[in-house]
């Protein structure tokens, strides 16, 4: 396994900041994640971030900094992280969607905004009745119970296979949409039996709990839950994998960008406030520093050119 400083998570503008004071001081630093799926990569017109007066597209500085961070040798792998774990009290072990396995001493956490909704009927009055976010935390309450996966990419073939730890009455449910998962987790699903199905819910059916799901189709079938994962793996699947402090479904940090979990940072929407750019670099500005000095056994630590 491939080993360095520091492994960022996360391809905003708190993640690549935090690259680019992390590279200027000579920390090896691995990047992951996708800055298209950067909420910054949809603005169209970008006018309230220091110097732009051309006001650039959000995707033109994704792409310059991207670019700006490997000038200083980081590297960047776009691809997206399903698991962070512990080895031991001074290593972190990062997985990719390619189940391909990366190794470092701190992690930056900068995966943007938190639990997206699926838009199911009843969703909000079953959550926590059969309504789950985080295998991690909830998949111990399934086991030998029939379960549905809501969501097409790679975070949400992971949740199913950690999921079958607990229950072998697995179905992926894509919504309709097309897969985006990888090779090496449809395979690894595939072993696991696990169903994959492009039905779409649109409600849930039940009187205290989750009883059953309702499809487009008008058709219903038993189902005893269901996990939401849309989108990528979040700040707050990382919380309950490793124990983050976390308030309001955002990670806590002091102003250095430190979680209470000693070796791992967050920076940008994941740690909550003003979902600005300006916020963002901040505060991965802060983090980066942070670990720089931890790096380099450092008191004070400036760049300021």
């Amino acid at each position: 396994m491939e080993k360095y400083v520091c492994i960022v998570i996360g391809a905003g503008p708190a993640a690549l900041e935090a690259a680019l004071f992390l590279g200027r001081a000579s920390v090896s630093t691995l990047v992951i994640g996708d800055p298209t799926k950067s909420d910054l990569a949809y603005g169209r017109a970008i006018g309230n971030f220091f110097s732009q007066v051309d006001e650039p597209p959000g995707k033109t500085l994704l792409d310059n900094a991207v670019e700006h961070a490997k000038k200083y040798g980081v590297l960047v792998l776009s691809e997206e992280v399903v698991d962070l774990e512990q080895l031991s009290d001074k290593t972190f072990q990062v997985t990719t969607e390619k189940n391909t396995k990366f190794v470092a001493d701190s992690v930056i956490i900068a995966t943007g905004l938190t639990h997206v909704k699926a838009g199911i009927k009843s969703e909000d009055q079953f959550f926590g009745a059969g309504v789950h976010t985080c295998v991690a935390c909830d998949g111990f309450l399934c086991k030998g119970k029939k379960i549905g996966i809501v969501g097409s990419g790679s975070h949400a073939l992971q949740e199913a296979v950690e999921l079958a730890t607990f229950t072998n009455q697995i179905t992926v449910f894509t919504q309709g949409d097309e897969p985006s998962w990888s090779k090496e987790l449809s395979d690894l699903a595939g072993q696991k039996n696990i169903v994959i199905s492009n039905r779409r819910i649109t409600a849930l059916k039940g009187e205290k709990k989750v009883e059953g799901a309702v499809f487009s189709d008008k058709t219903e079938e038993p189902l005893d839950g269901i996990f939401v994962a849309l989108g990528s793996a979040s700040g707050v699947t990382f919380a309950y994998k490793l124990g983050l402090e976390q308030k309001d479904n955002f990670l806590v940090i002091d102003r250095d960008g430190k979680t209470n979990f000693e070796g791992i940072w967050a920076a940008g929407a994941v740690t909550g406030g003003n979902a600005q750019i300006a916020k963002s670099v901040g505060e991965g500005c802060n983090a980066a520093v942070s670990v720089i000095k931890k790096a380099k056994g450092l008191a004070q630590y400036s760049d300021q050119t």
